[in-house]
């Protein structure tokens, strides 16, 4: 019952988390990049173009795979309810103003991280975005938080070039992002140190 309670938590701490990166207008996580170009390039939602995106993921899981496993299935309402909570959590804070971006950054950061480390180590439905991250991993023997550093860079990479070619200048990213894709693998690489330690 524990790890229920723990994987909907973190849920929410990531999707709380990747709304706040946005509102910090620093630019996006380097997970949200390409979400979030594609939100403005074909003017829908943040979390249905979550949505869109999540499935692909579990797409690509099932290639790397060679075959359709159950949790990828799962990952699929999941993919539909992360991508409802995501837009709720934008109306709610959406009136709400931070005055001190830098700091809203890094508490967003702590927060996407600590939300990535609880729904993983519940080892239950995997948020696509970090269940491609852990395929990628499994299959070619990789340290998570080094394919997650590396997922993330590329992902930015290519939100640069779609918010080139379509919009014709670099749109949701800024420092912010530059750091996200840095940092977030190593914290929750610090989340797990920290908690490892306290066991």
């Amino acid at each position: 019952m524990k790890k229920y309670i723990l994987y909907l938590f973190g849920l929410n701490i990531l999707a709380i988390g990747i709304v706040l990166n946005l509102k910090t207008e620093l630019g996006v996580a380097a997970l949200s990049s390409i979400i979030y170009v594609c939100s403005i390039i074909f003017s829908i939602s943040f979390g249905l173009s979550s949505i869109i995106w999540y499935l692909f993921f579990i797409l690509i899981q099932s290639i790397l795979c060679k075959k359709i496993k159950k949790e990828f299935l799962l990952e699929i309402p999941l993919s539909i309810v992360f991508g409802f909570l995501t837009d709720f959590y934008s109306f709610l804070f959406q009136s709400i103003e931070f005055n001190y971006p830098f700091l809203l950054l890094i508490f967003a950061l702590l927060c996407i991280s600590f939300g990535v480390y609880c729904t993983t180590i519940t080892n239950l439905i995997l948020n696509p975005g970090d269940g491609i991250v852990k395929t990628i991993s499994e299959v070619y023997r990789v340290p998570f938080c080094n394919v997650k550093n590396g997922f993330d860079i590329s992902l930015l990479l290519i939100s640069i070039i779609l918010s080139i070619i379509f919009e014709g200048k670099i749109i949701g990213i800024g420092i912010g992002t530059i750091v996200s894709s840095i940092c977030i693998g190593r914290l929750i690489q610090g989340w797990s140190y920290i908690f490892s330690t306290i066991k």
